[in-house]
């Protein structure tokens, strides 16, 4: 056999089994491939005779495989794909023999403004995408202002919706009652809910416009934002209530800036009894919420995620709110262009923005490991989300807990770290491929509490094992920094107003009754 063809074979040294694949190891440095695990490619030397003992060299003729001469084969011996190669390596018999790999895609939508989308390039949507662009039974609860529902890149994306708005905007006018055409109304006549939901789900791939991080979740749509950009809070936790009952994994909180509330702790107690994943903006008046609490951001409840804004550069945006003990992550959320509610599109500013980002890289990760027949908790989401954030300047590390900004690729990355260190499982896509890479995303993982509870597991005397070995890693020790969110003290006494920013960006408000809202708009949450 030509010295070429056994440096061919031999150069395949190492296999992983890992969740029905095989991942292959070359001995020149290069990055792990994956490879269908039992099954080579194998084109007989013509100057040897064809026929393959099946009983002596443990493989069988499956079908063409392409080139002229060139088949696929089944291993039968029991061998895995590396041992098979080794054994062969030095048989004059076979032309060629190499394992069947398996080759990822590097999708990217054709949507012809993805490109001015720049916040998917930031928070590494693409990578993602190269997982899961999302599951119809992955449900967001969107709560907000509804949507436009005639918009193109919105068509199919709503599984069901109420309206809590009457349909004369007074305060002496009762909500539209269940049962009547009112109720189930989402449309967006105010443009808030409209740009949030296509953030989330707009459809992707369609050669339209823009989109969406998760552009094929389904989106359980709650209208309760009136025209003037405020909603009150008993129709924002009934509009929790209702898409608890329909079995929300997530839900996206573009509003608030209240003082503290019972009922929103109590309706927050609620969802978290269900395992829904409460995400929040932190809210546009530039303030630090750990000294001015407000809430629902400032609520300490386990399933909670309160976001922040960033621009281009990382920097915590001027409007955004910050707290070192309560805001837990930045989100791009400076000219984000998304739907609007005229069927077009457009930018806005706020953290509204930066809140369905992150909501939907959670839609994302409960999409991917549901394609593993894995159902994420809650918390595994958050703390999938909380572990893998790209830092943030100096000037913005105390802004938030983790000191950094969303990265949905890096998260998605750490639920393969996560799947392979439970043996749950493989995603699609070669995120364990660069050892190197898993390897110094583990230990990045290892530094923060969020990333000790995935992969080392909570003990109750504190002690727990060390990860599972990467593909192609040993072990190695990681130190340890314990952290708990701290409480917030106080209450803020008036509720907050939308940003600057975002008020530029909407219609105005409805003139007629503007000055009686006015007197009794304390106390109502308003758009963030």
């Amino acid at each position: 056999m030509p010295a070429a063809r056994r440096l061919l074979l031999g150069t395949l040294v190492a296999v992983l089994a890992c969740a029905g694949q095989a991942e292959v190891n070359t001995d020149d440095g290069q990055p792990a491939y994956q490879a269908v695990p039992g099954r080579l490619i194998i084109k007989m030397d013509p100057n040897y005779v064809s026929a393959m003992d099946t009983n002596r060299h443990g493989l069988r003729w499956a079908r063409p495989a392409g080139p002229q001469g060139a088949a696929v084969y089944t291993i039968t011996d029991g061998k895995s794909v590396a041992e098979k190669l080794a054994e062969m390596a030095n048989n004059p018999a076979f032309e060629f023999a190499e394992p069947d790999y398996r080759v990822p895609v590097n999708w990217q939508p054709n949507d012809p403004l993805l490109r001015v989308q720049w916040h998917h390039a930031t928070v590494a949507s693409p990578l993602a995408w190269n997982a899961t662009t999302g599951r119809q039974e992955v449900r967001v609860c969107h709560i907000d202002s509804g949507i436009r529902t005639d918009h193109p890149d919105l068509q199919g994306r709503v599984l069901k919706g109420w309206n809590m708005v009457p349909e004369v905007q007074d305060f002496d006018q009762a909500n539209p009652a269940p049962g009547t055409p009112q109720y189930t109304n989402i449309n967006d006549s105010y443009g808030h809910g409209t740009h949030t939901a296509g953030i989330i789900a707009a459809v992707g791939n369609n050669g339209l416009g823009v989109a969406g991080i998760a552009m094929d979740i389904r989106l359980l749509v709650c209208r309760f934002i009136w025209d003037d950009g405020f909603g009150s809070i008993s129709d924002a936790l009934e509009c929790l209530r209702l898409c608890k009952e329909e079995g929300a994994h997530v839900s996206s909180n573009s509003w608030g800036g209240v003082p503290h509330s019972r009922a929103i702790e109590d309706g927050l107690k609620e969802v978290e009894k269900a395992g829904m994943l409460f995400v929040v903006a932190s809210g546009n008046q530039g303030i630090d919420l750990d000294a001015r609490p407000a809430y629902p951001a400032s609520s300490k409840m386990p399933n909670i995620v309160v976001v922040g804004s960033s621009g281009p550069s990382d920097l915590a945006s001027n409007f955004s709110n910050t707290g070192r003990n309560t805001v837990h992550l930045l989100a791009p959320g400076e000219q984000i262009l998304s739907t609007t509610y005229n069927s077009w599109y457009g930018p806005m500013d706020g953290t509204s923005m930066a809140c369905p980002l992150v909501a939907g890289a959670a839609a994302l990760l409960h999409s991917a490991a549901l394609s593993q027949g894995v159902q994420l908790t809650y918390a595994e989401v958050k703390s999938l989300l909380l572990s893998s954030t790209d830092p943030s300047p100096p000037h913005s590390a105390g802004a938030t807990q983790t000191g950094g900004r969303l990265n949905v690729g890096s998260a998605m990355a750490a639920l393969a770290l996560l799947l392979h260190e439970r043996g749950e499982g493989q995603l699609p896509g070669r995120f364990l491929a660069d050892t190197s890479a898993a390897e110094q995303l583990q230990q990045k993982m290892l530094q923060s509490s969020w990333g000790q509870s995935l992969l080392l597991g909570a003990a109750p005397d504190g002690a727990s094992s060390q990860p599972a070995p990467l593909p192609g890693v040993g072990n190695t020790a990681a130190s340890h920094q314990g952290g708990q969110e701290a409480q917030a003290q106080g209450q803020q006494a008036s509720a907050q107003a939308m940003s600057a920013d975002e008020a530029a960006a909407r219609a105005p408000a409805q003139p007629a009754r503007a000055a009686r809202r006015r007197q009794l708009r304390a106390g109502r949450p308003s758009l963030s």
